[in-house]
């Protein structure tokens, strides 16, 4: 048990840590806007929830989720949003339950 979700944990903050940068924007020099032929370049915004809650007797539950914007329109009407999750109980009396994995795709379009 204890072997799992150290590992689970472990693999969790080395991908939430390839999403993050310490640096300022334009850190580098002045921003500058793209080429000919070149597309802007967006920065994506990348959310990443961790959690655990133990009750002596009970066991300890653990839960992740990611959620990120995919993708949007240059208008920025249409948009596609996903998010993935993570739930799993450990120990207590009933024992170790099976892992809980799920994920959501949402396409919106204002008009």
């Amino acid at each position: 048990m204890n072997l799992n979700l150290s590992l689970l944990l472990y693999v969790l903050l080395v991908v939430s840590a390839s999403f993050c940068e310490a640096k300022a924007l334009g850190e580098y020099g002045p921003v500058t806007a793209p080429k000919e032929g070149q597309q802007q370049r967006h920065k994506r915004q990348f959310s990443l929830n961790l959690g655990a809650t133990h009750e002596d007797g009970y066991g300890t539950d653990v839960n992740a989720e990611a959620i990120a914007n995919l993708w949007k329109s240059q208008s920025g009407n249409t948009k596609l949003d996903g998010s993935a999750s993570y739930t799993q109980h450990f120990g207590g009396l009933s024992g170790d339950g099976k892992a809980r994995i799920s994920g959501l795709l949402t396409f919106s379009h204002g008009y």
